[in-house]
């Protein structure tokens, strides 16, 4: 079926009624070939100097799984390591952020750094994992592969902030799917302040930094059928305060509240 939501950067998000739904039958592909990716959400903040030790082990699984990991780098504004005493230059935050952060049991005394694979929260441990942990946590759902594809493109224009997102989701299993789309905004490259041991980085690459949730924060309700696709449409203003070409698009498709795929698409590429 096609569903077409348009979100703008407007106070709330709005949505557009649901246009003709069409379903849209596929040539049928092998669950077991599927490769899933995940996002590795890394909660982090200006202040926190082991902060960027935490980056680059999630720049060093980024090398390894490729397309197959999305890094996705959170300024919750809950937690003292983010604060910015009213200095733009030193605010990364972003209200979703700090959602999702109070969402998982976020508070202004949780150590940083820290993170989460595929917002799956353990048992007895929360959602929050220390970055040594990630690898492993990566791995073990690098082995275990969904039935899902993500198709994602993004168009626009070079002269305008108006960008399209056209997102397929596809089941290849032989079962139906109640999922959840949820799709973000982040960007690279964002130069600014950083704590490490040595004193502050006033020069510091801040990548893969969230920036806004494009969909509802808890996502977009999707019924997959079995061996069909589902497509669904954003149309969005990226913020003034972006740089169009660092930016990307996260789309992640989560079941009872695990991520299952993930798709990371450039914007203009």
């Amino acid at each position: 079926m096609t569903m077409v939501l348009a979100v703008g950067l407007l106070s709330a998000c709005e949505v557009i009624p649901e246009n003709e739904q069409i379903t849209e039958v596929f040539t049928p592909t092998d669950p077991s070939a599927i490769k899933r990716t995940s996002v590795l959400i890394e909660y982090s903040g200006w202040q926190c100097v082991n902060c960027p030790t935490a980056a680059e082990e999630a720049h060093h699984l980024k090398e390894q799984y490729g397309e197959n990991l999305v890094v996705v780098v959170m300024h919750p504004e809950s937690n003292p390591n983010t604060r910015h005493n009213n200095k733009p230059q030193l605010n990364y935050t972003c209200p979703e952020a700090d959602s999702l952060y109070i969402m998982m049991g976020g508070t202004n005394t949780t150590p940083f750094p820290t993170g989460n694979v595929n917002l799956v929260k353990d048992a007895t441990k929360g959602y929050f994992n220390d970055y040594d942990k990630w690898a492993t946590l990566v791995s073990q759902a690098y082995s275990t592969p969904k039935p899902v594809i993500i198709g994602q493109e993004v168009k626009g224009t070079t002269d305008s902030k108006d960008i399209t997102i056209t997102i397929d989701i596809t089941n290849a299993g032989s079962e139906m799917i109640d999922a959840t789309l949820q799709v973000w905004l982040t960007e690279d490259n964002v130069i600014g302040s950083q704590k490490k041991p040595e004193g502050t980085d006033k020069n510091y690459a801040h990548n893969h930094l969230m920036r806004a949730s494009i969909s509802p924060l808890w996502g977009d309700a999707v019924r997959l059928e079995a061996q069909q696709k589902e497509q669904l449409t954003y149309h969005y203003t990226l913020p003034e305060n972006v740089v169009k070409e660092n930016c990307n698009i996260v789309a992640l498709v989560s079941v009872n509240g695990e991520v299952i795929q993930a798709k990371e698409t450039k914007v203009g590429s």
